[in-house]
């Protein structure tokens, strides 16, 4: 110690007093930087005690840990992204968010709080009427969302009625026909002709046809890509009975009709007035996982779409 205050006195010119001053100052200041280092060391080995507030902390917490699982998973350790188990795999199957049970939706990969939240949303009135509402449920992923997607059978944004085919031909408005009794049209003198090749000056030839269902009916073969049978014709929509009846004893089909190729066709272009969006997309989502149809036995493993359906669409799909 005397020898570092000699060694102050010497270099700064100070008294022994003056000296002893400044030790003592640079041991209070070292003695401060060692209390300060030990107190932070020492509070960040304590364990701190956790306090959960609301639900929704708790909720933020769950759904923290489970993106931690998520990344883990990523990285190869898990199979199931969604679960703490090792081992355990998702099943794939088209499901009713309104009506699946918390098994099924835990099944399907959901996580079981995600899954009870659900039903607990079910349970209070809640009611999804688009794919997208599920998507809504708090603590769904985006991704599991898309995930999922295909196989949820609720209609979807895209696919409101207003934007399908038909609708497009029954929100046109319907000129008013002119009667026609005033001006009968010699229908017995008609000879018979192809409906999938008639134009509107023909179709107009029969009575209780005027512009605006001659229109409609050549807007709704188009579509359909041309009429399989002559009783299709009784589908466009607002054709009274007693005027496809007249029709009918004139037209008759013949071939031309335009076939989708369900092996080779995208989403985008999968659009027929039989066929619903969510239907196409799982036609679309069965090809990747299964490879291509071979026969229109393979559409009915879809369970979206029934028989009937399959019965109509069949003369406008090609393998």
């Amino acid at each position: 110690m005397n020898r570092i205050l000699k060694f102050i006195r010497a270099s700064l010119s100070m008294t022994s007093h003056e000296a002893k001053g400044v030790v003592m100052a640079f041991g209070i200041i070292i003695c401060a930087l060692f209390v300060m280092w030990g107190a932070d060391y020492f509070f960040s080995q304590k364990p701190q005690n956790l306090v959960i507030s609301s639900p929704k902390m708790l909720d933020s917490l769950t759904v923290a840990v489970d993106k931690q699982t998520t990344q883990y998973s990523n990285q190869g350790q898990f199979k199931s992204g969604f679960t703490d188990s090792p081992g355990k795999t998702h099943k794939y199957f088209n499901f009713d968010p309104n009506t699946a049970t918390v098994a099924q939706l835990e099944e399907l990969g959901l996580p079981k709080f995600i899954a009870e939240r659900i039903d607990k949303y079910r349970s209070k009135g809640g009611k999804f009427r688009k794919k997208e509402d599920l998507a809504k449920i708090y603590g769904l992923y985006p991704e599991t969302y898309e995930r999922l997607e295909p196989y949820i059978t609720l209609p979807s944004a895209e696919e409101e009625s207003v934007h399908t085919p038909q609708a497009e031909i029954i929100a046109q408005p319907i000129a008013t026909e002119k009667p026609v009794a005033a001006t009968p049209k010699k229908t017995e003198t008609l000879a018979k002709f192809d409906l999938n090749t008639a134009d509107t000056t023909q179709l107009k030839l029969i009575r209780g046809i005027g512009s605006g269902y001659a229109k409609r009916i050549v807007k709704f073969r188009d579509i359909l890509g041309g009429f399989a049978n002559a009783e299709q014709v009784r589908e466009t929509y607002g054709l009274p009975t007693e005027t496809a009846d007249e029709l009918l004893k004139y037209g008759y089909v013949g071939g031309n009709i335009k076939k989708l190729k369900i092996n080779q066709i995208a989403i985008s272009d999968l659009r027929h007035p039989y066929l619903k969006f969510a239907q196409a997309r799982a036609i679309i989502a069965y090809r990747e996982q299964h490879g291509n149809y071979k026969s229109i036995d393979d559409l009915k493993q879809i369970k979206i779409i029934d028989e009937a359906t399959i019965q109509k669409l069949e003369p406008y799909i090609e393998f």
